[in-house]
């Protein structure tokens, strides 16, 4: 069954990206597949970028755009994109959570790490170069995936666990 769709909370307006655009802006010409990540150090994350550097081209084949959101600075989400050539792709800084929070993507309790299901997918990342690294920004942050067109969500895939996989592909159509 369909999600209804439901408005972006008020804050998000007063979020730019990069280019001084936001979420709202972005969604009344098309789709926007907004990606909240959890830390730029954490494994699944990076896994997440790196599947949506492959991905971008299907993503935008479906009518959607990608965005991020992230919780550290923007010089160093630069420096973080840009070995996936994905500098050009909106970003909105969220160092304090805020946003986050206003979308139900809270701090995660201690079962959403450790847990059999996010050591095995550790494990599985790791053997794919997804290595852990220096935290930047809050480490307990949950991540999450919303689908924004006409400053409404359409779609959404909040984590229960740190390492689950959305299906990016999926949540990007508006079928």
């Amino acid at each position: 069954m369909p999600q209804a769709a439901r408005l972006l909370p008020d804050l998000i307006h007063s979020y730019l990206s990069q280019s001084g655009e936001t979420v709202p802006a972005l969604s009344q010409s098309q789709p926007v597949l907004l990606i909240f990540l959890r830390h730029f150090g954490c494994t699944f994350c990076r896994e997440a970028v790196c599947e949506l550097e492959k991905l971008r081209p299907q993503i935008t084949s479906l009518g959607s755009q990608l965005a991020f959101v992230h919780l550290a600075n923007d010089e160093r989400a630069r420096r973080y994109f840009a070995p996936h050539h994905m500098e050009d792709i909106p970003r909105f800084s969220d160092p304090e959570g805020f946003l986050y929070e206003s979308l139900g993507l809270y701090r995660a309790k201690w079962h959403q790490y450790l847990n059999p299901t996010s050591i095995a997918r550790l494990f599985a990342a790791w053997s794919h170069g997804h290595f852990l690294r220096a935290p930047a920004g809050d480490i307990e942050r949950m991540p999450g995936v919303f689908l924004v067109h006409r400053a409404e969500i359409v779609k959404s895939f909040r984590h229960k666990l740190v390492s689950d996989r959305p299906d990016y592909a999926a949540l990007a159509s508006l079928q």
